[in-house]
């Protein structure tokens, strides 16, 4: 692992810098809905199998170090969020069925990003909700409904799809989701994140057998990996928000405005705000991705709680980011072609999430009782 985290874990940090460079001119020419283009850079550049390592006995173990993941994230962040929220995906499957799948399973997701093939996961249901319903006389599953909110429909291999039981628990399962005819992008017509293609992928009529099953009923929900994981969703987040503080700072310097006292105090709130959601991160990414086997109950539940909160921290920076340099830039940054204007808008849909005043009371309650 290098100590420069913008080096994201890459052996030579020069690859690094060529990588930024390439995607970087990539995305600056495309149309906003158009990742097709993007996905060879990350190809090219080793990025869909960065953190996995294959074994002699087969399979993988999972090689991101919250350092390199963070910075990773963060770094494609600055430059392309949407890119950054699909790698983030694909992250979350590595670990994930590098934790809970079989052997086969994980041979097949090497040989999936051994190809070009990227993964994510699949977890908000449509207006009808993905079911098994088991055929008869058989060990195959019939699959019916829909996932919406798929990030990278049309684009993927495979994704990784909860699918809730009858009797209430949650199974994982791997699945290819490579059919255009199952993808509908449609609904996706969002002001932000265009390029992620987050439309509607169904399932109706997909049967597979017993080797789709990754680990244990439940074994989704098992953390810190759940809710604990989103710190990643943060990197990708602090990304697009250290970005636009540098612009801001890098804009003003350049037109003389600067060194004006309400100009200057922008940028040092701007500043401020990339700070603390910086240490939030960090932190919360140490905390879950270092978790010792043998941890408790409550250590667990504090992890996770901080690992939340570090998600709400990062909300409230961003906000106010944009709202800072909205302020201190004016009305040149809503133009389509000005730097900011795209990084501001895709964060403001980025860090959207569900029932965020749940998550403040639900995990307020349990960092209040280790006070």
């Amino acid at each position: 692992m290098i100590d420069d985290p913008r080096g994201f874990g890459l052996k030579k940090p020069a690859l690094a810098a060529a990588f930024s460079d390439d995607l970087r001119e990539a995305v600056h020419g495309l149309a906003e809905d158009d990742f097709r283009a993007v996905l060879p850079i990350l190809v090219e550049h080793g990025l869909l199998q960065l953190f996995v390592s294959p074994l002699e006995q087969g399979g993988y173990s999972y090689t991101g170090d919250w350092k390199s993941v963070l910075g990773c994230l963060s770094e494609i962040g600055g430059i392309d969020l949407s890119t950054a929220r699909l790698l983030e995906g694909h992250l979350n499957v590595l670990q994930l069925v590098s934790l809970y799948g079989s052997t086969a399973q994980q041979n097949f997701v090497l040989e999936t990003v051994q190809n070009g093939g990227m993964l994510g996961v699949w977890g908000a249901d449509g207006r009808e909700p993905v079911k098994l319903d088991g055929v008869e006389g058989t060990s195959a599953w019939c699959l019916s409904g829909s996932k919406r909110y798929a990030s990278g429909a049309g684009v993927l291999r495979a994704a990784l799809v909860p699918i809730s039981q009858k009797d209430g628990p949650m199974q994982l399962l791997l699945l290819p989701v490579d059919d255009p005819s199952r993808v509908d992008l449609s609904s996706w017509h969002y002001r932000g994140m265009q390029r992620t293609a987050s439309g509607t992928y169904s399932f109706e009529n997909l049967t597979v057998g017993p080797e789709a099953f990754v680990g244990q009923p439940d074994c989704y929900r098992l953390e810190p990996w759940f809710v604990g994981g989103i710190w990643r969703c943060a990197a990708a987040q602090l990304g697009a928000i250290e970005a636009i503080v540098k612009i801001i700072a890098w804009e003003l310097n350049d037109n003389g405005r600067a060194e004006h006292p309400l100009q200057r105090a922008r940028i040092g709130r701007a500043i401020m705000q990339a700070r603390t959601a910086r240490l939030w991160i960090e932190d919360a990414a140490q905390r879950v991705e270092t978790t010792r086997p043998n941890a408790d109950a409550d250590e667990i539940a504090q992890t996770v709680a901080l690992s939340a909160y570090s998600r709400l921290v990062t909300e409230e920076a961003a906000m106010s980011v944009i709202d800072l340099a909205e302020r201190a830039l004016g009305l040149g940054s809503f133009e389509n072609s000005h730097p900011v204007e795209r990084l501001t808008r895709d964060l403001a849909v980025y860090i959207r999430q569900a029932n965020p005043d749940a998550v403040l009371l639900q995990h307020g309650r349990v960092l209040a009782s280790s006070l």
